[in-house]
């Protein structure tokens, strides 16, 4: 697991992707300037798969962000869909739980 932490210097009263809209980390996203790798397959896969940001539904969709799906009217694969993206997220968040209860005092 690779987990890179991103200062973007902002206050924590503003929302997640309005924050995410006007940050320099934005603009090297969409400027392919963040040396994102290129795509890759998953082990003992052949489809090659992008590396991504799994994002919530305040980030726009973008090509390196995955988010979930609006919650109207969704089919049965775009709902399992939402669940595993809420997962890994929920995965992520806990990794910087640990990280942060581990170095710092």
């Amino acid at each position: 697991m690779l987990i890179i932490v991103v200062n973007i210097g902002a206050k924590g009263s503003g929302s997640d992707g309005g924050v995410f809209n006007e940050c320099k980390f934005n603009e090297k996203l969409q400027n392919n300037q963040l040396n994102i790798p290129p795509n890759r397959p998953l082990l003992n896969r052949e489809k090659e798969i992008p590396f991504v940001i799994v994002a919530d539904d305040a980030f726009p969709l973008q090509k390196h962000i995955m988010k979930p799906y609006s919650k109207r009217n969704l089919t049965m694969p775009e709902k399992i869909f939402n669940y595993r993206l809420s997962r890994a997220r929920r995965v992520i968040e806990n990794a910087f739980g640990i990280a942060l209860a581990r170095f710092i005092c």
